[in-house]
């Protein structure tokens, strides 16, 4: 398995899910890209070799952010699952609440999801999704939070335009009225890890679906003019300046390409666990957890993964 590190994949997620034929600009959008304008940047940096990769199976990446400070040992503040399907055109978002009451290998007792990264790392914290969800990972990527914030000033320098509570205005020391506003780099990061409030940590989990399908729209509105899409290389590459990778640019590349050879179709997104597949417990060595119907919610993963026939069968 290759490993992505910091947040270079989590561009290129976002590219993805921008392919997404809803909210697409018309036909008559003056400057829009021809195909043949389309094909001819796209021989020149893509990796045939991966597309073909791309081509021949949905791949799932573990995105995972990280509350580091700089210490040596850190814990996993959102863990999500993305599964891209080129064939049939889907992207999947499976967001894995971290204080899930799990079984991490070569533990005793259970303990939160997100102790797993703490104790072992991505690799541990792979092989206890894989134990307890049933779920194979083909990348793993770590995104930090300063490198959330770099990522965001460049790809929505304009910033993201979000409802604050008030709630979160006292929380995070916001200088701003409560309703709608523009945020960007580190106040974005805020609004995306706020948690305290009723909604704790299932809210924040709705907040980076709603930051990530919002970003989406900004990158598509871009991307699909001529003079945009011939951004695409040097946005990567500014981008790549924050990111340690085993994946060529050419290969991230043409991840993000796909969306203007075979446009996305339908992105799904899925919480675990799902309403009814836990309760609420505390225990003295995790303390608040969620503890899950297992059986429940892999079945509830299983069915949101299972891959449909191709489109052309």
């Amino acid at each position: 398995m290759k490993k992505l590190t910091l947040y270079g994949i989590f561009l290129c997620i976002v590219i993805l899910i921008s392919g997404c034929q809803e909210g697409r600009i018309s036909e008559d959008e003056s400057k829009r890209i021809s195909e043949m304008e389309k094909n001819s940047i796209l021989k020149k940096i893509e990796s045939k070799k991966f597309r073909e990769l791309l081509q021949s199976k949905p791949v799932t990446f573990l995105l995972l952010g990280i509350d580091s400070r700089g210490e040596e040992k850190s814990r996993t503040d959102s863990i999500l699952v993305a599964q891209y399907d080129a064939i049939n055109r889907t992207l999947k978002l499976a967001s894995l609440m971290r204080d899930s009451y799990v079984k991490i290998p070569g533990q005793e007792q259970y303990d939160k999801l997100n102790q797993a990264y703490f104790i072992g790392g991505e690799d541990l914290l792979i092989q206890t999704i894989k134990d307890n969800f049933n779920m194979d990972i083909d990348y793993a990527v770590i995104i930090d939070f300063e490198g959330f914030i770099q990522v965001m000033d460049l790809i929505v320098p304009d910033g993201l335009t979000v409802h604050v509570k008030k709630e979160m205005i006292d929380d995070m020391n916001l200088s701003m009225k409560p309703g709608l506003h523009s945020l960007h780099g580190e106040d974005l990061l805020k609004y995306v890890r706020f948690r305290h409030d009723e909604e704790s940590d299932f809210g924040r989990v709705r907040r980076q679906q709603e930051v990530l399908l919002q970003i989406k729209e900004k990158i598509y509105k871009e991307m699909t003019t001529l003079e945009g899409f011939a951004k695409l290389p040097n946005i990567v590459d500014t981008a790549l300046q924050y990111v340690e990778s085993d994946l060529k640019v050419s290969e991230i590349l043409t991840l993000g390409s796909q969306m203007f050879l075979q446009p996305i179709e339908k992105v799904e997104t899925i919480r675990i666990p799902v309403s009814g597949g836990f309760t609420n417990q505390t225990y003295p060595h995790a303390g608040a957890v969620l503890e899950l119907d297992f059986s429940k919610n892999k079945e509830a993963l299983m069915n949101f993964f299972s891959e449909p026939k191709a489109v052309n069968e």
